[in-house]
């Protein structure tokens, strides 16, 4: 969602925009030129644009341009739609404020290094002398944290119970030797069940304890690191659903971050916020003794939220120093995924790592009982990477942290379900920031630099053709009884069936799930758009074809299914609902197989935007196709007959399958979301 610091342009400012800034609006929108109808009244796609930027409706672009053409608004629409402009009111709005954002900044995304301004490529600070700062007075001035006392929050019968602390580790002069001491400090007094510690934790500890013996001034000497341990109260948005702008969680509608751990309130009965959550998300505030008692003292408080988040999760998204996950890491929770598919590096706030941040993730990445932790892929297919990379970090961070994730350069091109790289994901993480902090966008705009760079020197294994071709229903080359593969480049070595091409695109390292620009995955077109066989009367593909091929791309025994299985489509549709509302029954009833049990009722109470559930839109479906049947009687239509009759005897069957599971046709909030 755009940052409400960007406010939407004004009718003047829409109208003043140069043919050239719309030229160059419709090349941000589809920057490798593959929108279709480019050419369609070139000469006024500038006007266009100007419109599209004044939130003019449709039908008012329609009236504005009668004088020059004579198209209906149905057909600016699909216009729009062609040149990826979204149409929902909504989205449009984010759209014209990133556009007009990125125009006045001169800071427009390019994808090639080589087309990239000048002046952004070369903002390296090994290469260029250090930028001025900004002016002062056109800045408000930042308020300064309070320096709160470590026992702050504890209730005064715990104080006489826990030993003499160190100075608050929220005070600047002491942040360069507070992880040593109160860390072995704790352990010293502490016999509980977080006192033990494996050969594990004391390698977290290990770093923790190294890094702190540096002195002040080598450590904490760049005003970054110095503002990661200052104080910050935590972000609650209880309406999207989410902590600190990062991890996910079940909207609630109730702002809980007023709530301290040591207050007896009860777990929240919408989402499960409990005073686990509570301490977790407020660490950063308290000191780390206080927190090793508060973890005892909450022993037998529930620690999962409805959503599946574990402590972990929220201490991620709380930017705390390394000593706080020391001595989380005994609960052995074992890092799990919530209902979101975000593990708790999806949430990482990196403020209060500083130059500990490298040696953290490494101990991620070689993990051997959980592998895959650092390219796991959420619902909206990000990656910790991409979470990551939307902090404004310093310009020395992004070479080391890229050398610590596997895979980096794959994962930086790697697309989401909205079509967006890593690149587009900061660049618009820098906007949200330009007007608040332009130091923080700067940086980020610095760590975009330095990506281009980095992928400049990669190779890209260019795979234009692979499993989203196949599910469109492309079936290669043929000639006069030759067919040539467009994967292998052979010629006969096997047929052009949807099957067999899937065979050699698996054989050739095509990648079955990654999303295209457009945002969709194979699984979600799979299921969505229609192919022919390859006979002479070009007959449908049959839903059992369709199971055939749906059950080659997603096999039981993958490890990665689950990513698969529970990513959504450009539209925000989960593949449940995309495969259901189409009456795909065979295919249903292997995906609700796959899910796991504890997320089964919430796969099949989904929701789409507007609210509907898929048992609401299944009963609309039934009923649509009773009509068609209908219709078929009156006229005598004997094919379509058969055809809605087929249909709605498979919608009748997977709206039992769903029912079984446990879809309900008005699902709460807790129940669409729910990990039981």
């Amino acid at each position: 969602m755009a940052s409400p610091s960007l406010p939407l342009p004004t009718r003047e400012q829409c109208y003043a925009l140069s043919d050239e800034q719309c030229r160059k609006i419709l090349r941000y929108r589809d920057p490798e030129g593959k929108r279709t109808n480019p050419e369609w009244e070139l000469e006024h796609q500038p006007e266009l644009v100007r419109h599209y930027m004044n939130m003019l409706s449709f039908k008012q672009i329609e009236d504005a341009m009668k004088s020059k053409l004579e198209w209906s608004y149905k057909t600016y629409q699909n216009r729009y739609r062609d040149w990826r402009f979204p149409l929902d009111r909504f989205e449009r709005e984010h759209v014209v404020r990133e556009l007009f954002g990125m125009i006045t900044s001169q800071e427009d995304y390019v994808p090639s290094p080589s087309s990239m301004n000048a002046q952004r490529l070369t903002i390296r600070p090994a290469l260029q002398p250090q930028p001025q700062p900004h002016p002062t007075k056109s800045l408000p001035p930042r308020p300064q944290p309070q320096i709160i006392p470590q026992d702050f929050f504890v209730p005064a019968h715990i104080k006489r119970e826990i030993y003499e602390r160190p100075p608050s580790r929220l005070s600047v002069s002491t942040t360069g030797t507070y992880a040593s001491g109160s860390t072995n400090s704790s352990r010293a007094h502490y016999d509980g069940p977080y006192s033990s510690h494996r050969a594990s934790i004391s390698t977290i500890a290990t770093i923790a304890t190294t890094n702190s013996s540096v002195s002040n001034a080598s450590q904490y000497g760049s005003p970054y690191i110095l503002q990661s341990c200052q104080f910050r109260q935590p972000i609650h948005d209880p309406n999207s659903g989410s902590w600190n702008n990062t991890l996910r969680v079940i909207p609630c509608r109730i702002n809980h971050s007023t709530l301290l751990w040591h207050d007896l309130f009860d777990s929240c009965s919408i989402c499960g916020f409990s005073r686990w959550h509570s301490l977790m998300v407020h660490a950063n505030s308290i000191g780390i003794d206080t927190f090793v008692a508060a973890m005892t003292i909450l022993r037998d408080t529930s620690r999962i939220d409805f959503a599946g988040n574990y402590p972990i999760h929220y201490l991620m998204s709380a930017g705390v120093g390394i000593e706080y996950f020391s001595s989380l890491f005994q609960l052995k929770d074992n890092f799990p995924r919530n209902v979101f598919g975000q593990n708790p590096l999806h949430a990482l706030n990196p403020y209060g790592l500083g130059e500990q941040l490298t040696g953290f993730l490494g101990w991620f990445r070689d993990r051997e009982d959980t592998p895959g932790l650092l390219i796991q892929r959420d619902m909206r297919y990000h990656t910790p990477l991409h979470a990551l990379l939307q902090y404004p970090l310093e310009a020395d961070t992004y070479r080391r942290i890229l050398d610590i994730f596997p895979f980096a350069a794959q994962q930086l091109r790697a697309l989401d379900t909205t079509g967006k790289n890593a690149i587009r994901l900061m660049n618009e993480a820098s906007l949200k920031h330009k007007i608040e902090s332009p130091v923080d966008f700067d940086k980020i705009q610095i760590g975009i630099a330095e990506i281009q760079q980095y992928l400049s020197s990669r190779p890209q294994n260019n795979q234009r053709y692979g499993f989203h071709d196949i599910a469109r229903g492309a079936r290669g080359l043929t000639y006069a009884g030759y067919f040539q593969c467009s994967i292998c480049n052979q010629i006969n070595a096997h047929s052009n069936s949807y099957l067999d091409q899937m065979i050699c695109a698996c054989a050739n390292d095509r990648d079955l799930y990654a999303p295209d620009e457009t945002g969709m995955t194979p699984a979600h077109a799979l299921v969505t758009l229609a192919r022919c066989n390859n006979d002479d009367e070009r007959t449908p593909e049959t839903p059992a074809q369709t199971a055939q091929l749906f059950k080659f791309l997603i096999p039981g025994d993958d490890p990665r299914q689950a990513e698969a299985l529970h990513a959504l489509d450009p539209a925000g549709n989960s593949l449940i609902y995309n495969i259901a509302t189409r009456g795909f029954d065979e295919i249903l009833e292997y995906v609700l197989q796959l899910t796991h049990q504890s997320r089964r009722r919430a796969a099949v109470n989904f929701c789409t935007k507007n609210g509907h559930s898929i048992l609401e839109e299944m009963n609309r479906r039934i009923d649509d196709t009773s009509q068609q049947i209908h219709i078929a009687n009156v006229t005598g239509n004997s094919r379509l007959k058969i055809v809605m009759v087929d249909m709605g005897r498979r919608l009748v069957k997977c709206r039992t399958l769903l029912r079984r599971a446990g879809a309900e046709p008005k699902p709460s909030v807790t129940t669409r979301w729910r990990i039981s």
